[in-house]
C-alpha cells in the first residue's frame, strides 16, 4: 500500500468520523509522519475508547468501508478497497483513554486534519511492541531521532518499565546521545542483581576491600551483617552502600568484633 493511497483512505475515514460524537486519534505510522517522522505504507491506525467502536465501524461501514471481525480482543477492522484501518481500543493491553485522546494534537495529514497521538503516547506505544519475536530496533531509531524533541522520555522510560526490551532500546537511544539518560529512572532492580552489586562495590571500593560482610535485601530495604574490626570499617561499609542506594533503605547491623587482649595469660601444658 502507497502512501498516496492511505493518505486517502485517512481522509475519508476521518471525514466520516468527523459526523460522529466519536473521539478518536490517529495512531501508528501516520501519526509519526504528521509529526516529521518516516512516511508511512503500512495501514491506518485510529485510537478509540472502547464503548465508541460500534459507533465507529457503524458510521464507516454506512460510507462503504467493509468491516471485518478479527479474532483479536483489542481492535476491529475495516476496509477501504485494500486499506487496512485499525480501529484500535486497548493497545499493548492498555486501554484507550480520555487522558490519552485530550493530549492528541490537531494536526495536517496529507489533505485533511485530524487529533494526532501525542509524541509520548506514540512512542510508549512503539516501544511496547517489542517482544522476542519482535525486537528489530532499525525502525523505532530512526522513528526516535525524528520525534525525539515532542517526547517525555522520563514518562516513556516509566509507562514501560516492566518491558526489559523497552529498557534496552532506551538503555541504546541513551549511549547513541539521542536522548539523556540521566533523565530515565532506573528500572526495578531484582533483589539478587541488587545484593551482587552492592557486595562487588564493598569488594572493589579501597576504603572497604570488605568480603566479609553480607548483604541482603527484603523488599526495598537492604541489612549489612557480618563482622569488622573497628568502627570506622563499619562506617565505610555504610557510605560505600549509600552512594549506591538511598541511605533511608540501608539498615546496618554489622558487629564489630572482639579484638580484645586476654585479661590473663593463658596457660601452657
Amino acid at each position: 500500500m502507497n502512501e498516496k493511497e492511505l493518505l486517502h483512505t485517512l481522509t475519508r475515514v476521518v471525514s466520516t468520523l468527523d459526523q460522529t460524537a466519536v473521539r478518536f486519534a490517529v495512531a501508528g505510522g501516520l501519526a509519526v509522519y504528521a509529526r516529521g517522522g518516516p512516511p508511512s505504507d503500512h495501514d491506518v491506525d485510529l485510537f478509540l475508547k472502547e464503548e465508541d467502536i460500534e459507533v465507529a465501524a457503524e458510521a464507516l461501514e454506512a460510507a462503504g468501508l467493509r468491516r471485518e471481525h478479527p479474532p483479536e480482543d483489542w481492535l476491529t477492522k475495516v476496509y477501504d478497497g485494500d486499506c487496512l484501518v485499525d480501529l484500535i481500543f486497548r493497545p499493548n493491553h492498555r486501554p484507550v483513554t480520555d487522558e490519552m485522546l485530550d493530549r492528541a494534537s490537531l494536526m495536517r495529514v496529507g489533505a485533511t486534519a485530524a487529533p494526532v497521538l501525542n509524541g509520548t503516547d506514540l512512542l510508549v506505544d512503539k516501544i511496547l511492541v517489542l517482544s522476542p519475536h519482535r525486537c528489530d530496533f532499525a525502525p523505532l531509531l530512526r522513528i526516535a531521532r525524528d520525534l525525539r524533541e515532542q517526547v517525555d522520555w522520563h514518562r516513556v522510560a516509566e509507562e514501560t518499565a516492566e518491558s526489559p526490551y523497552a529498557w534496552a532500546f532506551l538503555t541504546l537511544l541513551a549511549a547513541l546521545s539521542i536522548i539523556d539518560g540521566k533523565e530515565l529512572p532506573m528500572p526495578e532492580e531484582a533483589p539478587q542483581y541488587l545484593v551482587a552489586r552492592l557486595t562487588k562495590a564493598l569488594a572493589e571500593d579501597p576504603r572497604t576491600a570488605e568480603l566479609g560482610v553480607h548483604v541482603t535485601v527484603r523488599g526495598d530495604q537492604v541489612r549489612l551483617s557480618g563482622e569488622v574490626p573497628c568502627a570506622n570499617r563499619k562506617t565505610d561499609i555504610e557510605a560505600v552502600v549509600c552512594e549506591h542506594i538511598a541511605a533511608e533503605l540501608v539498615h546496618n547491623d554489622v558487629r564489630l568484633a572482639d579484638v580484645r587482649e586476654p585479661s590473663h595469660a593463658e596457660e601452657i601444658r
